[in-house]
């Protein structure tokens, strides 16, 4: 025997609604051929690195792959902060060697370090959830008293963030560091 669901039995002929009024909200503008734009995000990119750039950055890319941090020592002296966004961009996809070689650039050649190579660091380790390692580095870098560090730095993040293919996960971050720290 087929078991049918149970269903409300009224006396009156067309007292059952045939489509339920739950389905469908009654809205006024037709939601389904409104154009949605949503708010562009702004963002900026960097020249592709030419000629000696190119060249630094595949050997010292080569020499981070292979954990030959002897040879980079060597290198250490050649590093610009355009060279650094680069090698970041290259090895984005792993997040222990952004760090180390972040890490490593700091104590080697700190003037290598800008705000936009800070916000690329926080772009990687938020992107795979290593929000203690990006709350740390964000609190080196704020200081407080300094009034238009913060604003440079979210407009940093922000402009990198497609640069990266960064998630919203840099913002919170970055906002929850603020608020702990009372900047």
């Amino acid at each position: 025997m087929n078991k049918l669901p149970f269903r409300q039995v009224s006396i009156l002929p067309n007292s059952i609604a045939k489509e339920p009024t739950f389905t469908k909200p009654s809205v006024s503008v037709n939601l389904e051929t409104r154009n949605w734009n949503p708010i562009p995000i702004p963002h900026r990119t960097i020249p592709e690195p030419k000629g000696q750039d190119l060249d630094f950055v595949n050997v010292v890319n080569s020499h981070l792959i292979h954990s030959d941090w002897a040879k980079l020592n060597s290198l250490a002296n050649g590093l610009t902060a355009f060279r650094v966004k680069h090698i970041l961009l290259k090895i984005q996809k792993d997040y222990v060697l952004s760090l180390e070689f972040f890490n490593w650039v700091g104590t080697h050649k700190p003037t290598s370090h800008t705000l936009e190579t800070h916000s690329m660091i926080l772009h990687i380790l938020t992107k795979y959830r290593k929000f203690k390692s990006a709350e740390s580095i964000l609190r080196k870098i704020l200081v407080p008293g300094s009034i238009d560090l913060p604003p440079k730095l979210f407009e940093a993040i922000l402009y990198s963030s497609r640069l990266c293919d960064s998630s919203p996960r840099v913002f919170d971050s970055l906002f929850k560091t603020f608020a702990h720290s009372r900047i």
